[in-house]
């Protein structure tokens, strides 16, 4: 948690600093639209990687081996991996809601 803190601080810095840059000298736009999309990456990846979700019912779903502890609720995870889809999901295993 602390270093994805620290990543996005470092992200909005560069962001802020590509934004004055474009401001003062439009050849910087390029800088500007990399240091966006960095940014955007860390604020949406905890939708994506981040929460607890509910275990899948649905077919092509199957446990893997890898556990973890999750950051933000000290709740062991573990993970889902669907074969079809590539997607993953982390699951609490003692069926607690999702945080």
């Amino acid at each position: 948690m602390m270093l994805r803190t620290f990543v996005l601080v470092i992200a909005m810095l560069l962001f802020t600093a590509a934004a004055i840059g474009a401001v003062i000298d439009p050849a910087v736009w390029p800088t500007l639209i990399a240091a966006t999309f960095v940014l955007a990456c860390i604020v949406f990846e905890r939708r994506r990687y981040g929460a607890s979700q509910a275990k899948p019912i649905e077919g092509g779903w199957r446990e893997t081996a890898e556990r973890f502890v999750d950051d933000a609720s000290g709740r062991p995870v573990t993970v889902w991996y669907n074969d079809a889809t590539g997607e993953r999901r982390y699951v609490d295993p003692e069926g607690n809601p999702p945080a």
